[in-house]
């Protein structure tokens, strides 16, 4: 079998299998710079992947799922808090803006009708 065989009936990429057959992990040999992998070894391999993943994944796959969660509250929580810092920021900008506006108001025009004006200022 060759390394992009392997690759199909495992369901890894080519660098995964070269790095498992350098490490041992996966047994093969090489045959005129061609990689020649056992159908025995690829069958060992898969059939532990499975065996592992039907006993412990949903175990580990709810801790993960459960801490996740736990996160994700947390973080929900943070980001509400910045929202209302946010809105309170974007309602005290508007108030001075609408301030500035009334007095941009009042003193528009010449000065001296600003001393007999009978409006109070803003």
């Amino acid at each position: 079998m060759t390394i992009q065989q392997a690759c199909q009936r495992l369901g890894k990429s080519e660098s995964t299998i070269r790095r498992w057959i350098r490490s041992g992990k996966l047994t093969a040999t090489k045959v005129d710079s061609v990689w020649d992998i056992p159908e025995a070894a690829v069958s060992d391999l898969s059939s532990d992947k499975q065996a592992e993943g039907i006993d412990q994944e949903p175990e580990a796959m709810l801790g993960r799922l459960l801490e996740e969660n736990e996160y994700l509250k947390e973080r929900i929580q943070e980001l509400e808090g910045a929202r209302e810092r946010s809105d309170t920021i974007i309602l005290q900008l508007t108030r001075q803006l609408e301030q500035s506006q009334r007095l941009l108001e009042y003193h528009r025009g010449p000065f001296w009708r600003r001393w007999f004006r009978k409006e109070k200022q803003p």
